[in-house]
């Protein structure tokens, strides 16, 4: 079976005609890329045992990071005979690109916002989470940053070593969007 794939924009424009499933992980729901107001978080990984929870009563508009695993979402409910299912080409990624509206929960304090950075790197480098953390804390109290935590000041400094270090190895993808939404949280804290 061909998966029918939609654009951002044209996604956006029929919205009202589909049921958002976001297939990606928690952290990333919650995350920098922000996720399709009204989206119900179904994680990949749960998707077969969780199919019977799925509305049937208008199409799924099946989302994630890039496009790449809600593919295999829509095929995995084709397989359990789940047809009417629509991929959301290149993802979060590209409903960013194309300044539609996301919906955010913004990190209540640096703490929070740190370990957003910290899974955030963790994703896109394929590295151990716990590892990432451990390199942006021995960053962070080369940045000044005392054993209490991140100041401002030091995440800020934080976040342009991350653009650096991208900018000599190679950016992923959704890195501005990234660090677009990190230094507006930044902003507000």
């Amino acid at each position: 079976m061909a998966i029918q794939e939609i654009s951002a924009t044209e996604a956006a424009r029929r919205r009202d005609e589909f049921h958002a499933i976001d297939v990606r992980a928690d952290f990333e729901f919650r995350g920098p890329l922000g996720r399709v107001a009204k989206a119900k978080l179904v994680p990949l990984p749960e998707l077969e045992s969780r199919a019977g929870e799925l509305p049937r009563d208008r199409p799924l508009l099946l989302i994630c990071r890039s496009g790449a695993r809600s593919g295999k979402a829509c095929e995995q409910l084709a397989a359990l005979g789940v047809t009417s299912v629509v991929n959301l080409t290149g993802g979060m990624i590209a409903w960013n690109r194309a300044n539609l509206p996301v919906e955010h929960e913004a990190p209540s304090t640096l703490a929070e916002l740190l370990e957003h950075v910290a899974r955030w790197v963790a994703q896109v480098t394929a590295q151990p989470p716990d590892a990432v953390r451990e390199s942006l804390r021995g960053q962070l109290e080369a940045f000044g940053a005392s054993a209490g935590g991140p100041t401002r000041a030091t995440l800020a400094r934080l976040l342009d070593s991350v653009e650096s270090s991208f900018a000599e190895k190679g950016a992923p993808p959704d890195l501005e969007i990234a660090l677009t939404s990190f230094r507006s949280w930044l902003a507000a804290l």
